[in-house]
């Protein structure tokens, strides 16, 4: 038997310590339980992001993109036999949500546009021309509820959309020739918006909405190729050749106007100067006529004067008897007395 006294102070410390180290132990436990709760409380619906929430299986809530209008296009969708979705809530939110813990299971879908792309697959055209085509699209989920109990994943849905939307598109072109197939994309667009939309009138009961089909890409048989491309050169030079006629045209139609304004021009011209002219002319007349009228007789004196000077030019004979009167003024002169030289001078 051991003489060793007992430390009373001691073993009181000790439970202390074991009552604390307790208390710390409990309050740690209740703090993580009440982060689970509350991690297991909330959800957060991203910008682009649906959700789906759903209570040991069945679907209660959907909440959609702020800017999802496929409820307000098809509201009977819901509501259709089999898809027991008659009392679940819909909603459109994003951001921070609470949920019962534990219990309410959300799944969360992606509202952004996904792309389509189909293998390149043989279509044949009225006038029974073969090409191989690539067809490209652009399809989001709009109604997350429809989507998770028709395909339940994406892989799913790819392979479904991949089963229905080459066929709808071929059934299309098979109606159209090759020459609008090829060359006239405001028919070929007009047969892929028939399509669209009898895509969409398909894909909905999914919860699946396309948003556009195009031909991606057309590839020609080896057959077909050399025949495609000369009946394309044909038409590019078709095309060419009317372009020029057009050209020549609109030149001929320039060079006309030109001529034609070039001719009004010069006639315009022409007449401004005659009348311009003609009044210099007459102006020139008017002073003539009062110059010569203050002396009449020396203005027909000087008149005779420079008719000689432009009749005795040089080797110009001129044959007049003396009564001409170009010659009248003259022999009178030449008769008068004191016209005669004096000698003595």
């Amino acid at each position: 038997m051991s003489n060793e006294p007992i430390d009373l102070n001691q073993r009181e410390r000790n439970r202390r310590a074991g009552r604390i180290l307790k208390i710390v132990l409990l309050s740690a436990g209740c703090a993580l339980a009440a982060l689970v709760l509350l991690f297991n409380s909330i959800y957060v619906i991203g910008e682009n992001e649906q959700a789906v929430l759903s209570r040991f299986g069945v679907i209660e809530e959907v909440v959609l993109t702020p800017s999802n209008d496929f409820m307000e296009l098809y509201p009977g969708l819901m509501n259709a036999e089999g898809t027991r979705l008659q009392d679940v809530k819909v909603v459109k939110d994003k951001g921070l949500r609470f949920k019962l813990p534990f219990v309410t299971q959300v799944q969360i879908y992606d509202g952004r546009l996904n792309t389509f792309t189909s293998n390149a697959e043989p279509v044949n055209t009225s006038d029974k021309k073969q090409y191989y085509v690539t067809i490209f699209g652009q399809w989001q989920i709009a109604n997350p509820a429809l989507f998770s109990i028709t395909q339940q994943n994406m892989v799913k849905a790819e392979q479904y959309l991949d089963n229905l939307v080459f066929p709808v598109i071929v059934q299309n072109i098979n109606n159209l020739s090759a020459e609008d197939f090829v060359n006239n994309k405001d028919v070929l667009n007009q047969v892929l918006d028939e399509a669209l939309a009898t895509i969409n009138d398909t894909v909905k009961e999914s919860g699946i909405r396309f948003k556009d089909i195009q031909v991606n890409r057309t590839l020609l048989p080896d057959a077909n190729m050399q025949s495609t491309y000369e009946r394309m050169i044909a038409n590019r030079a078709k095309v060419a050749q009317q372009l020029r006629s057009e050209g020549e045209e609109e030149y001929n139609k320039a060079v006309a106007a030109a001529d034609r304004d070039a001719r009004v021009i010069t006639s315009d011209a022409i007449r401004d100067a005659e009348r311009i002219k003609g009044e210099g002319d007459a102006e020139a007349l008017a002073i003539y006529a009062e110059a010569y009228s203050v002396d009449p007789e020396f203005y027909a004196y000087w008149r005779s004067l420079q008719a000689l000077e432009t009749a005795l030019s040089e080797n110009t004979t001129l044959v007049m008897d003396e009564t001409h009167p170009l010659w009248g003024d003259l022999l009178e002169w030449i008769s008068e007395p004191d016209a005669q030289p004096d000698p003595a001078a």
